[in-house]
């Protein structure tokens, strides 16, 4: 396991690789108390944790390291995708279309075998909700 300063270094080099503004991602081990996520470490795994206001509404825990970044690093990419959309929406179409590919640019730039990973999620998204510009008429 690597601690929380180690991580911030691999954070800080992908957020490098993909362009993106530098101090983009603070880690932190302790809830700032504003949803913001945190790690704890426990038991030899990793905990990635979502919570506001001192309720915990979101938990992942992982032994990988690689996993732990691939979620850090799509929270990032998610929010820099849907700003991206929101700065260049076109009207009458569902905002995904813009943001789903720009997601997966994003991490695929910080990590190649992320491509394919990201594009499965944005697959099963679209199972459940597929692109519906009827709505934005």
């Amino acid at each position: 396991m690597l601690s929380i300063e180690e991580l911030q270094k691999k954070v800080d080099e992908l957020i490098f690789k993909a362009g993106l503004p530098r101090l983009s991602v603070n880690l932190s081990t302790a809830p700032i108390g504003d949803g913001t996520p945190y790690i704890s470490f426990k038991n030899e795994k990793y905990n990635y944790i979502c919570s506001e206001r001192g309720y915990v509404f979101s938990r992942k825990i992982t032994d990988s390291t690689e996993e732990l970044l691939y979620w850090i690093m799509s929270e990032l990419a998610y929010k820099i995708a849907f700003q991206y959309e929101l700065e260049n929406r076109i009207g009458d179409r569902d905002g995904r279309r813009i943001a789903f590919p720009k997601y997966i640019e994003l991490m695929a730039k910080m990590n190649s075998l992320w491509k394919s990973k990201a594009e499965a999620e944005i697959e099963k998204t679209l199972a459940v909700s597929p692109y519906d510009d009827s709505l934005y008429l």
